[in-house]
């Protein structure tokens, strides 16, 4: 049996979750070396700490999506500046 055989007969799962699983575990595993890894392919023009942010928001937008998070679906717009929360009214 060839390496591409055992290889594409591992991943053949019903479900499909255990593929997903390990690819997770994978990730989070190796999530502080992924992080540093996006951190030093941004772009230096970045300040320091938007690079920082923009690295872990990179690794975790890899990260598989489970059921409970597509079944809830996206999440809400973030708020404007003019939003409930923006602080009291000038007028």
């Amino acid at each position: 049996m060839a390496l591409s055989e055992a290889t594409s007969q591992r991943s053949r799962t019903p479900s499909g979750s255990v593929d997903v699983e390990q690819a997770q575990a994978a990730l989070v595993e190796h999530y502080p070396r992924l992080v540093r890894l996006a951190y030093l392919v941004l772009p230096t023009s970045l300040a320091r700490h938007r690079r920082v942010l923009t690295a872990h928001s990179l690794v975790q937008r890899a990260l598989p999506r489970g059921r409970e998070a597509i079944e809830a679906g996206p999440l809400p717009a973030q708020r404007g500046a003019g939003g409930p929360y923006a602080g009291p009214s000038a007028g």
